[in-house]
Formats: C-alpha cells, structure tokens, sequence
C-alpha cells in the first residue's frame, strides 16, 4: 500500500519580513502541486478565531491566505467570486464586533484588495453527520459550505502549539467549521467529559501532567471524530512564522519559513508536528490518532517530499533537517510548566509589527 504523500517548503527569509514572503510560499506550493479544484467553488478556512492582530503569529497571516487566492486567480484563471475565505464567530456578536475580528487580523484588507469574500459560516447553517466510529461526538453539526460536495476545501491552519491540544494544527482548526457555535467548544466540553460535568472548570493550580492528558486525550478523540466527519479536500499550514506557549499571548515566534501541505490531514499533521518537534509517540493528539487507526504510526510512515524554490519536488529520505531549532516548547498553564514561562513573551496586542523573542 503506498505512503501517504506530504509535501513541505522552506523558504529563507531576512531579518526583516515582507508581505511577500507570506504571500509567495503558498501559491508556490499550489503551483507546484497543480492544484485543481475542477469547476468547485474554493473555500479556504484559517485559523481567525481569536480575532488576534495579523502580525501576532496567532493567526494564519491573511497575506499567506491572500497568496493561495493569487494562485486560483492569476495562475488558474478562476473568477475570485468562485473563491471565499470562511471562519466561524458567535452569532450573538453585534455585526460590527465580528467584523473587527476580520478586520484586526488583516482580512478585511486582505479581502479588499483581492476582491474575496470573508463568509462567517455560523449564518449559513449545518448538516447533521452521524460517522461510524466515534468516540465522544456522535451527530455532528458541520458547516454547509464544509460539507458540500459543491465545495473545494482548503484547510489553513497555523504552526502554532496550543495549551490544551499541545499542537493545533489541521484537525483542531476543523473546530471551525462545527456549526451551531456552541458545538465547537470543545475545550469545555472536554473538561466535562474528563472530570464530570458537576466538576467546574476552575484554575489549573491542582492539575497534574497526567490529569492534563487525560483532557488531551479526550480532545484528541473529540478532534478525530470531527474528522470522521469531514475531511477537507487539501490542508496547508502556514508556518512562515511558527509560535509556541499557549496558542494565545503568551508565546515566541519564528521565522521558520515553512509551509506544510497534503490531501491527508492526518499525514499533513504528523509532518507538521514532527517540524515543530513532537512526535507520535510524546503527541497524545496524534497517539490517540495512531491507536484508533486513522493517523501514520509515525514520520516514516508518510512520504515527504520537499517543494524547491525553482518548483521542483524530490523526495526527502530523511526530514530532521526541516525540524525548527529551536523546538517548539508548549506552555499548558499548569504548575509542571510553570518553572518555564520565563520562556515566553507577552505579545502586545496594540503592536503592528512582527516580534520574535531574543
């Protein structure tokens, strides 16, 4: 049976980033690949859901989503209303609260300039899937435009660790695309299905490594089933510049330059956690994956190929090269991992600039 193929990209880049270097790696890497979504309507979901400033290493950068569309337009030819840029806010939100998410993250420019819709897909409805296989969630709600076979999704996700889920790769950017709203909490929903729903979620002080796994894994298996639901049609996560810590402010950023892509989200996560760091036996995201029969058992179970600058694709016998130096270190917000948040940095939410740690 062949490996499943997952294709990577390093790009160098200067001590001084520029829109192009979010904006060149991604259509590179669709290029490369020739990407065809046929005569599918194209839906790219990022990673938008703390409404973070653009430069913020949070978020999947709107001018390497902005790359993707020039892809589909100058090089495809596709009329950019063919192609929406979709993530998901609360529908209690005053309309102008949900845009300022957009519009702080850079996608209401980015939008603008290339003539793409941004589509929140909490006012579009859900289709109930009810997967063989599940875990935890059982009758899914999933986005339309998601579900559709008139759709071609694309799944962008950051290179970014996460307090809970450890790395937050493609499947936990499928939160997204859960629909009612409060489905996508998962979070909390698993707190309650570890610890009891009478057990309030509270401060972190008591928790143990292993009490924090237990909650990993019952995300993890929650992440799966999801999965099991919808499987995107293409995955690239955008990891010209990675952050670690909590997924949130507290954090390091880095210029690694890379972009991580494939068909298979599973592989597509194997690879990309494997160029943070983790692997699949220290990810209980991606262990719990490998037990249930879904996830490669490890690196070498996927065929890695990288994208040249040139356009080029050679297969890649081995991947250690690729792996971030230094690794991504997680900060789960728990007393194990208090002795090392001297670490992080607090990102300045009112900063316009890109700030890597020292």
């Amino acid at each position: 049976m062949a490996k499943p193929q997952v294709f990577i990209s390093k790009r160098r880049l200067d001590a001084t980033l520029q829109e192009k270097d979010f904006e060149r790696p991604g259509r590179e890497m669709l290029s490369a690949l020739r990407l065809d979504p046929g005569d599918r309507t194209v839906m790219i979901k990022p990673n938008v859901t703390a409404g973070a400033p653009r430069n913020s290493g949070i978020v999947t950068h709107p001018a390497f989503v902005g790359g993707l569309v020039d892809y589909f337009v100058e090089d495809l030819g596709m009329s950019a209303k063919r192609i929406f840029v979709a993530e998901t806010t609360s529908p209690s939100q005053p309309a102008d609260s949900r845009d300022f998410g957009w519009a702080r993250s850079g996608y209401t420019a980015m939008s603008r300039e290339k003539q793409v819709k941004l589509i929140d897909l909490a006012d579009y409805g859900n289709v109930r899937i009810t997967p063989e296989n599940t875990v935890h969630l059982h009758n899914i709600g999933i986005s339309r435009w998601a579900a559709s076979e008139d759709i071609f999704y694309i799944n962008a996700p950051k290179l970014k660790t996460h307090n809970l889920s450890v790395a937050t790769l493609c499947g936990k950017n499928q939160q997204g695309i859960m629909i009612p709203v409060v489905d996508r909490h998962l979070c909390s929903e698993a707190w309650r299905t570890a610890f009891g729903r009478d057990f309030k979620k509270r401060s972190r002080d008591w928790m143990h490594v292993e009490d924090h796994e237990t909650w990993q894994r019952t995300i993890a298996h929650m992440h799966w089933d999801v999965y099991l639901a919808c499987q995107p049609d293409f995955n690239i996560i955008e990891g010209i510049v990675g952050r670690d810590g909590n997924a949130f402010y507290l954090g390091r950023n880095f210029p690694t330059g890379l972009v991580v892509a494939g068909y298979d989200l599973p592989s597509v996560d194997v690879v990309g956690a494997y160029l943070m760091g983790f692997t699949t036996e220290n990810l209980v995201y991606l262990k719990v994956g490998v037990e249930r029969g879904i996830c490669p058992p490890s690196i070498h179970d996927v065929d890695v190929h990288l994208v040249q600058e040139n356009g080029d694709i050679v297969r890649l016998d081995d991947v250690s090269p690729y792996v971030a130096d230094p690794k991504f270190e997680v900060y789960r917000d728990i007393p194990a991992d208090y002795p090392k948040k001297g670490l992080f940095q607090e990102y300045d939410p009112n900063s316009e600039a890109l700030q890597f740690s020292a």
